[in-house]
């Protein structure tokens, strides 16, 4: 991914169990630390000159919405070119290898899909627009 973003906002089904939200968080974020150029930054030091490893440069609330929400925002965010998503959906999570994952995803129409985290990076107008009205996720 060549473009550099804003912020990028994390939406989590609010009915997910503290540890299966924990799992999509991360999953969301690999995908995300993946394809983002520059969400992470350089490396720190601290005061006695030891290295940190960089962590995200930008804004990544984490927020909550209902099932409608999710598919809502996927649909929204797929269809701006400017807006980076990635989805997770239940079938992802129950899966137990790739293969099982991709298999069963090709037989779900998207509108199906059941979507359970989305990762959205752009502009911070246009995460904000998609995401504005959502609670952080407590």
């Amino acid at each position: 991914m060549s473009q550099n973003y804003d912020k990028c906002a994390i939406v989590i089904d609010r009915d997910l169990a503290t540890g299966l939200a924990m799992n999509t968080v991360a999953a969301l974020s690999l995908s995300v630390g993946r394809f983002v150029d520059g969400i992470i930054g350089d490396e720190v030091k601290d005061g006695d000159g030891r290295s940190h490893t960089g962590i995200t440069a930008i804004p990544l609330p984490i927020l909550k919405g209902t099932a409608e929400d999710l598919r809502d925002l996927v649909l929204r965010a797929a269809a701006l070119p400017e807006v980076f998503v990635v989805d997770f959906t239940a079938v992802a999570q129950s899966s137990r290898t790739y293969d099982e994952y991709t298999q069963r995803t090709a037989e779900l129409p998207t509108e199906e899909l059941p979507y359970i985290g989305v990762a959205v990076c752009g502009t911070k107008a246009a995460v904000n627009k998609l995401t504005g009205s959502l609670p952080l996720y407590r």
